[in-house]
């Protein structure tokens, strides 16, 4: 796994927290490592992209990782939402609310922390679905297997400005996703993609996504990831590292029970297995921004 440059906290109740690591910068500061983490991050695109098994499938008929590589990066650029985003980050200071609010790379990220802290592959691939076969993307954000545990995580995220907003929203998801209609629903999206994109499971794998499951026997073998980015106040003020991670398991608790308070209204909650993951940023803004820069950069190259 590639790591090396986020942090984990596993806090209580299925709660973990990441964020970009610190080091020393040329200057003689402790800073955290961004660019580092953007690098990461992009390495995970190709796979995001087309899915792991389309993109083996790929290298093996093109002979040429680097040529599919430019493909998924184009694959990612050329998304409308991101496009029009796009324009808003790198050519204007005032940045409608709007845009502010939008989840872009949201997904990316959870991509990234399911495959790299938790083994957990895509089983569909967003992106290469709706490009390929010109189909609607499927409603939730993240559909990845755990195939040693025989888990399949779904996963929802929002990449906000403030995290009492991002909470609220993922809550608005989990009561409109998590439901018998929408359920049923999604998982015939699932099933029908699996089947088109001749992708090989189990059969314990195969029953769990058949629509006709019963939702008991679904929702038994389910981990929600519902995952959080946000402007930190602890980030914004960090000073050394005890008094950073002091603040931030403050800011983490305060979200925590923000959610939790949430969640028990859920007409679902006793079965319902979430692991809440918080990503504080510094600024989401700028965050976003650099990703902006280094996708329209690195697809051009």
């Amino acid at each position: 796994m590639s790591h090396n440059h986020s942090e984990h906290i596993k806090n209580k109740e299925n709660v973990h927290t990441f964020y970009i690591g610190f080091d020393l910068d040329d200057s003689g500061n402790i800073s955290q490592v961004k660019s580092k983490f953007y690098d990461e991050l992009f390495d995970d695109i190709t796979a995001f992209a087309f899915g792991t098994k389309n993109v083996m499938s790929k290298i093996r008929t093109t002979q040429d990782i680097s040529k599919v590589q430019r493909e998924a990066l184009r694959k990612m650029y050329n998304i409308p939402e991101l496009q029009e985003a796009s324009k808003y980050y790198l050519e204007s200071d005032d940045i409608e609310d709007k845009y502010l609010k939008r989840g872009e790379f949201g997904e990316l990220l959870l991509y990234h922390l399911l495959h790299e802290y938790f083994n957990a592959d895509a089983l569909i691939s967003k992106i290469y679905f709706k490009d390929s076969m010109g189909l609607p993307a499927h409603g939730f954000d993240a559909v990845h297997v755990d195939s040693e545990n025989r888990i399949l995580w779904i996963g929802e995220s929002k990449l906000y400005t403030a995290a009492n907003s991002a909470i609220d929203a993922l809550m608005k998801d989990l009561e409109e996703h998590f439901n018998s209609n929408f359920f049923d629903s999604e998982f015939a999206i699932i099933d029908n993609r699996v089947h088109d994109s001749g992708i090989e499971l189990d059969d314990f794998m195969k029953t769990l996504i058949d629509p006709q499951t019963k939702v008991l026997n679904r929702l038994a073998n389910i981990n929600i990831a519902l995952f959080a980015g946000f402007d930190s106040k602890s980030l914004q003020n960090y000073s050394d590292d005890h008094i950073f991670k002091e603040n931030l398991e403050n800011e983490i608790n305060l979200l925590r029970e923000r959610a939790n308070k949430k969640v028990e209204n859920h007409s679902w909650n006793n079965y319902l297995n979430i692991f809440l993951f918080l990503f504080p940023l510094e600024s989401k803004r700028e965050f976003v921004k650099d990703l902006h820069l280094k996708l329209k950069g690195a697809q051009q190259g």
